[in-house]
């Protein structure tokens, strides 16, 4: 009994789960725009008279929602690539990046997103995934090395060090920065975004099952 109710929730409940996900971020993507797709709605009675069931008038509302924030961000992304509004972005950035403590996390969290969604035209925040000693010398982790090292860190110490930042389980957008000796430093055959899944997923998701559920 108690194996078939098991197996029951197994497969029950990641279901559940991807509905309640997915219901919960087209609530939160299409809530601004709800009141104005429902206004629009509203306004056509004549001609489909199912609008005016409020159930129906709310659900169709959503959806519209969800249509008109796709359309936007479609012309965000274009407007984005004028050189005008690149230029504002630009400056947005750098202002950013001046702000203290902001700028620690807003540049953390830009070099995550980069090395998750790495645009063909950029180089990558992340150059490779690597594993090295962490929190203690007896224990690995799944880190990236995040740049060269300057010259004025390197030359405090005679081991060649590799700067090496190591995000936190399971929100990777926070971590610890660490100057690593590049003995320790130990490469792995996986790239950076199945790298940040196995993180965040707390191992659960590899390289090696991706490839046997493909086959």
């Amino acid at each position: 009994m108690k194996k078939h109710l098991f197996a029951g929730l197994v497969i029950l409940l990641p279901v559940v789960l991807t509905i309640f996900i997915i219901l919960f971020l087209l609530n939160l993507f299409t809530a601004p725009l709800h009141d104005v797709s429902t206004l629009i709605l509203s306004k056509l009675p004549e001609v489909y008279d199912f609008l005016y069931n409020y159930d129906l008038l709310d659900t169709i509302a959503k959806l519209f929602s969800l249509v008109l924030l796709c359309v936007f961000i479609f012309c965000l992304g274009v407007i984005a690539r004028w050189f005008f509004i690149n230029s504002l972005l630009s400056l947005a950035n750098a202002i950013l990046c001046k702000i203290p403590f902001v700028k620690s996390i807003y540049k953390t969290a830009r070099d995550v997103i980069r090395a998750l969604f790495p645009q063909k035209e950029e180089k990558k925040a992340f150059k490779r995934s690597v594993m090295v000693p962490f929190p203690s010398a007896k224990s690995q982790c799944v880190g990236f090395v995040s740049g060269d090292m300057p010259q004025e860190c390197q030359s405090k110490v005679d081991t060649p060090l590799v700067p090496v930042f190591v995000p936190t389980t399971p929100y990777p957008i926070s971590g610890y920065f660490m100057l690593v000796p590049e003995d320790r430093v130990n490469e792995i055959n996986m790239t950076n975004e199945e790298a940040i899944k196995f993180t965040v997923s707390c191992g659960m998701i590899t390289p090696e099952k991706k490839e046997k559920n493909e086959q």
